[in-house]
């Protein structure tokens, strides 16, 4: 993950200094980039990180997606979400995001989901908790997830 956000940093730092975001010719130079470091997919959290870096609204950036045939947004077919509220929960995440190299917000195309970090589900008693489309599953363990992303 860390060589990921580096190399995303370095990315920007480029091309702040070709002009970016003002040259918009480079910034879908720059997004081109970044999705083939994303591995072949633009993550919400690659978006999120490039609109703070620049000062964009992350809707500027899907503009520019949705009107370059050769940009791509990443998009999951599942969707988990994990309870905040507790430490076990917390632990969980951490396993997931360094297991399937995906961050809350984004996108794992390893492991077709993406991630999100939600308020308390109110199953404490059988904590950590996560949703995996919508489906509540209590007492949660990466080995529970790997079955849910069938690897």
């Amino acid at each position: 993950m860390h060589e990921r956000t580096a190399a995303l940093a370095e990315l920007i730092s480029y091309y702040r200094a070709q002009g970016v975001p003002e040259d918009q010719q480079m910034l879908i130079a720059m997004l081109r980039e970044a999705q083939e470091i994303d591995g072949g997919a633009l993550t919400d959290a690659t978006l999120a990180h490039i609109a703070q870096a620049y000062s964009l609204k992350e809707a500027v950036l899907r503009a520019l997606i949705r009107r370059v045939p050769s940009l791509r947004a990443a998009e999951a077919p599942h969707r988990l979400e994990i309870c905040r509220t507790c430490k076990q929960s917390a632990a969980l995440a951490a396993e997931i995001e360094r297991a399937y190299n995906v961050q809350p917000g984004g996108v794992s195309v390893q492991g077709g989901f993406s991630l999100h970090v939600v308020n308390c589900m109110k199953n404490c008693r059988f904590g950590p908790s996560i949703r995996w489309d919508g489906e509540l599953h209590g007492q949660a363990d990466l080995a529970l997830v790997r079955r849910l992303v069938g690897r």
